[in-house]
C-alpha cells in the first residue's frame, strides 16, 4: 500500500542521496519504513527497505543489518533489478566480492543493459585464474602463490 506520508520521505531521502548527503537521506527512508510498518497493511515497499540497507550498509557501514534489508527487498521483488544493483553494491562494501557479482548477473538477466550494475561489475574488475588451477582459490598455496605473482 502506497501512504503519501511514506513515499514523502523517500522522495526526500533519494533527493539527498542524489546531493551526497547519505546520512540524512537515511534517515528519511528509516522514516518511510516505519510509516508503512504502522499505518500499512502489509511489508514496507521493497524499493524503502533496499535503499535504507544500502545506506545502512555503505554509509552507516553496519554491513550486515544492511544486507540483511536488502535480501528482504529482493525476496520481495525479485524481478526489479535496482534491488539487486543495492545487494550487490553492500555487499562488496562487505568484503563478499563473489555474492556480489551473483547479485549483479542475477539483476542483469532480468535487466541486461542495466547502467548501474554494468559500472559495478566493470568498477569490480576479472580476477585472474588462480595459480594452481585445480586448488580451490583459498588454499593457502594459491594465496601465497597469488601474493607473490602480483609482486
Amino acid at each position: 500500500m502506497l501512504l503519501q506520508s511514506a513515499e514523502e520521505s523517500f522522495r526526500k531521502g533519494m533527493s539527498l542521496l542524489k546531493r551526497g548527503r547519505g546520512r540524512e537521506a537515511m534517515a528519511f527512508f528509516e522514516a518511510a519504513i516505519e510509516l508503512e510498518r504502522r499505518m500499512g497493511d502489509g511489508p514496507p515497499q521493497a524499493r524503502y527497505l533496499s535503499l535504507y540497507g544500502y545506506c545502512l550498509g555503505t554509509i552507516g557501514r553496519q554491513r550486515h543489518e544492511g544486507i540483511r534489508f536488502c535480501r528482504e527487498a529482493t525476496e520481495l521483488e525479485h524481478y526489479n533489478p535496482d534491488l539487486h544493483c543495492n545487494l550487490g553494491r553492500v555487499l562488496i562494501a562487505a568484503g563478499r566480492r563473489k555474492d556480489a557479482h551473483q547479485s549483479f548477473l542475477r539483476g542483469l538477466r532480468i535487466q541486461s543493459d542495466h547502467r548501474e550494475i554494468i559500472r559495478s561489475l566493470k568498477q569490480m574488475g576479472i580476477r585472474r585464474r588462480p595459480p594452481v588451477p585445480f586448488l580451490d582459490r583459498g588454499n593457502p598455496l594459491n594465496v601465497f602463490l597469488g601474493r607473490m605473482r602480483k609482486r
